[in-house]
């Protein structure tokens, strides 16, 4: 599947997996760690949307993963945080230079999500954690935050840019 097909709609992903958040949940993160993390969840969303833009048209849509992390102090990854907090910097700066093509740059935040990066939540301790700071008493499945995702994606989202969607349960109120 080429861009064209996707109707000219593109996601972002600060792809922090388990290993990279296993990495930098570490009392002491290392500097090949912190490395590697703006690597994967920074450097390389930056240059893909670069390599992207000369086949983008008009009515495109880039939709970056963000996270809680970058709006409120969860877990113990700073570095984590740091990263996500760029993407939303990211979002801003890109929705306002590629306004003018009318292309829309948003970001959604998820809170904790039932991955592997939130492992915890499969104990009940590590659930009563994540329950005790959410308005919705539950833990968020993939497709609460793809749903959000997809529509941001769509034509239906045609009058929103430079936006950082929070799809988190209401955490952290």
């Amino acid at each position: 599947m080429n861009l064209s097909e996707l109707g000219g709609r593109f996601v972002g992903n600060g792809l922090g997996g388990e290993k990279i958040g296993d990495e930098a949940r570490r009392a002491e993160t290392m500097v090949e760690d912190f490395d590697k993390l703006f690597a994967v969840n920074v450097r390389a969303p930056f240059f893909l949307v670069q390599q992207l833009l000369p086949i983008m048209c008009e009515g495109s849509s880039i939709v970056f993963l963000s996270s809680l992390a970058a709006h409120a102090v969860v877990g113990t990854s700073p570095a984590y945080a740091a990263t996500k907090g760029a993407i939303d910097t990211l979002v801003k700066h890109f929705a306002s230079l590629l306004g003018a093509r009318g292309i829309r740059v948003n970001s959604v935040a998820p809170g904790v999500v039932e991955t592997e990066m939130s492992n915890f939540t499969k104990t009940e301790a590590g659930r009563n954690v994540a329950m005790g700071m959410q308005a919705l008493k539950r833990v968020a499945q993939p497709d609460d935050i793809g749903g959000v995702v997809a529509f941001l994606a769509s034509e239906d989202a045609r009058w929103i840019t430079g936006d950082i969607i929070r799809v988190d349960g209401g955490s952290k109120l």
